[in-house]
């Protein structure tokens, strides 16, 4: 109908203005001491996921390793995009384990080819992630590897293990600089303390 086609025109012309951009600057560029700053925490971090990574490679004559190309969008965030939400430990440790699950889950479904496997997770996890509110760009990295069939539940605590390095490190990394703070906070342990709390006061009224 005539009304169809212009509703669709008109969808096509918004589509066309936002292809263009919106008028959002440029996001301002580090200062050499906070580059510096970068630089000191991912090399510290890095050292530390390598040696571990070469450490279990020869322990397990090449069977195990860390997966590392997803802890450097990890630490990207962590000493770049520190106050992001998306950097946070909530984030990274939940939205890991939950993409890494997804993707050992679907990189065992029989008679699927690679490449639609390495589809399929991301698909399910990014979504996924973004429903439960926490979105943590490199376990939508990590759903990918994962989801190859080539990886065990061994690999997975592996690499959850260097998340909890990353973590670490960053931590104490970051709160040394006077314009740094991570996390911005630790909501599960706010929430186990308002409990303990409250049932302290339960003990004592009682």
């Amino acid at each position: 109908t005539q009304e169809a086609k212009d509703d669709m025109k008109l969808k096509l012309a918004r589509w066309w203005v936002k292809v263009h951009g919106g008028n959002a600057s440029i996001p301002p560029s580090f200062t050499l001491r906070q580059a510096m700053w970068t630089f000191f925490g991912v090399g510290v971090t890095h050292f530390l996921l390598s040696s571990l990574n070469f450490f279990i490679s020869v322990e397990s004559r090449g069977d195990m390793d860390l997966v590392l190309p997803p802890l450097g969008a990890l630490t990207t965030l962590q000493y770049a995009l520190t106050a992001a939400p998306a950097s946070q430990p909530r984030n990274a440790i939940f939205a890991q384990v939950f993409g890494l699950t997804i993707a050992m889950f679907v990189g065992s479904i029989p008679n699927l080819e690679p490449w639609l496997k390495s589809a399929l997770a991301p698909a399910i996890v990014i979504p996924g992630m973004a429903k439960l509110g926490m979105i943590h760009p490199p376990a939508g990295a990590a759903c990918i590897v994962f989801s190859s069939g080539n990886k065990t539940w061994k690999h997975m605590g592996i690499f959850l293990a260097g998340v909890c390095i990353s973590i670490i490190t960053s931590v104490v990394i970051n709160n040394m600089c006077d314009k740094r703070q991570y996390p911005t906070s630790w909501p599960l342990l706010k929430r186990l303390r308002s409990i303990l709390i409250s049932e302290k006061e339960k003990v004592r009224t009682s």
